[in-house]
């Protein structure tokens, strides 16, 4: 298999072609975060079934972490249908939001599917109050994400900073899955924008093949709000939207959290699969905190020039490196301290340090 890329719109598309038929697929989307930061979201994940199994993904995905390890990017992340396809590939969840699908006794299939074929708008009635509904209109755009942003800086510390454009990708990428962009106002007030989709199911019966069919809507996302009410318009979905994160350069990442005071220790990093991020490194920030610096300083064998075995505080795998700076897990279920009588001095010092917390990755 030959690997092509090519770029359509902001996206960097890989494709791994046989015989100049293409077998697989890979998007890569970049977006900038709420800090300034550049990242890029993988989707559009695809290989047709007849070549799964026989590293098709494995190739476009090594293509996609160099380009991104060349941009010294800190970390990637992705939304699947199935996220355990993805953990051989360092991936670790760091997001479960709720799910939901739109409530067809009073949002019926009629309404979406006009106001989506004609753009237009359309209300509905919720206990003797109307909601406008309607598509997001390119005039709107950069005053709906200036309501997304308001809402986002409010419930987290990190997330994708939206512009008008961006949300207008977003909605066209809605629309290729059967889906729109929408925003519910009350008396020309933004209460709620949500992105919806349909969610492609394939099913295989012996007797008459593969055919493919579509679930009920399902959203994207949902920002309402605090004291708008969605649960008349909205029905909870019992599977959570699952968000997955892989670092992708580690002296990036480590660089992007902070300390309330000084911490120094060396710590080897194992990763398995982009190498160069495995080794040993020397944390530290000054006496007053701020930003941690990383230096490199060992290769995967940790030995320095002359060959001398260099020492180490603790470890931790890439898997509970994302874990740990992203707010999931706690120091002591992540790291290995080799000193048990510095442990708890070492735990508390590597739980004061700041990195991610409650990441809102909306992807579209």
């Amino acid at each position: 298999m030959e690997v092509f890329y090519l770029a359509e719109g902001d996206d960097l598309v890989y494709a791994g072609k046989e015989n100049m038929e293409t077998v697989s697929s890979l998007y890569l989307s970049p977006h900038f975060t709420s800090r300034g930061e550049e990242l890029c979201e993988i989707k559009n994940v695809f290989t047709k079934e007849k070549f799964r199994r026989r590293g098709c993904m494995d190739a476009l995905m090594k293509e996609a972490f160099a380009c991104m390890q060349s941009e010294a990017e800190a970390y990637t992340f992705l939304r699947p249908m199935n996220p355990k396809y993805f953990i051989p590939y360092g991936f670790v969840e760091v997001e479960n939001r709720e799910n939901y699908r739109l409530n067809g006794l009073l949002v019926s299939d009629d309404l979406i599917k006009k106001a989506n074929e004609e753009d237009s708008s359309f209300t509905v009635n919720v206990k003797g109050e109307e909601y406008e509904f309607h598509p997001l209109a390119e005039k709107e755009a950069d005053d709906v994400a200036s309501f997304v942003n308001g809402i986002l800086s409010d419930r987290s510390d990190c997330y994708i900073k939206e512009s008008g454009h961006t949300l207008l990708n977003r909605k066209h990428s809605m629309r290729q899955k059967g889906g729109n962009l929408y925003v519910i106002s009350k008396k020309n007030e933004i209460l709620c924008v949500f992105g919806y989709s349909l969610i492609k199911q394939e099913i295989v019966r012996e007797s008459d093949g593969q055919v493919t069919k579509f679930s009920d809507k399902n959203t994207e996302f949902i920002l309402a709000k605090n004291d708008y009410s969605m649960d008349a318009l909205f029905i909870k979905e019992p599977e959570a939207i699952t968000t997955l994160a892989r670092i992708i350069d580690v002296k990036t990442m480590l660089e992007s959290a902070t300390s309330p005071k000084e911490f120094v220790m060396a710590l080897r990093v194992f990763d398995e699969r982009l190498t160069e991020n495995a080794g040993l490194y020397i944390l530290h920030c000054g006496p007053m905190g701020g930003n941690l610096r990383a230096v490199k300083i060992g290769n995967s064998e940790m030995k320095n020039a002359e060959g001398e075995k260099l020492s180490a505080e603790g470890e931790i795998t890439i898997e509970n490196l994302t874990r740990f700076l992203f707010g999931f897990k706690k120091a002591e279920d992540c790291f290995k301290i080799y000193v048990k009588s510095k442990e708890e001095e070492s735990f508390a010092a590597l739980n004061a340090l700041k990195c991610i917390e409650k990441p809102y990755l909306i992807c579209g």
